[in-house]
């Protein structure tokens, strides 16, 4: 079947592509679509590692914090004491990006 494509009027048949099989088409497809996933992969991370390292322990300085506050209200003092040699550890660790 005869197709007419674009400003350029090529006429293209479906036989165009006689030396490479269908098989071989997606193989090469595959690689190519791995290739450039893996570029952006490395082009488009969410920043420095040393942010995101400082983003989780800011999260988890906070989920610590919460539960020390829980702990006080419910008078649970031995995990509030756990908990806050875990806040201190948390702190000195993100000193290191001051």
């Amino acid at each position: 079947m005869n197709t007419l494509t674009g400003i350029t009027k090529q006429i293209r048949i479906k036989n165009d592509n006689i030396n490479m099989t269908e098989h071989e088409m997606n193989y090469i497809a595959d690689k190519i679509s791995k290739a450039l996933i893996k570029e952006l992969d490395t082009k488009f991370q969410f920043g420095p590692p040393e942010i995101v390292e400082e983003e989780e322990l800011l999260t988890e300085l906070a989920g610590a914090m919460t539960a020390l506050d829980y702990n006080l209200k419910i008078e649970n003092y031995s995990a509030c004491e756990r908990l806050k040699k875990q806040i201190n550890k948390i702190e000195k660790q993100l000193n290191k990006f001051k």
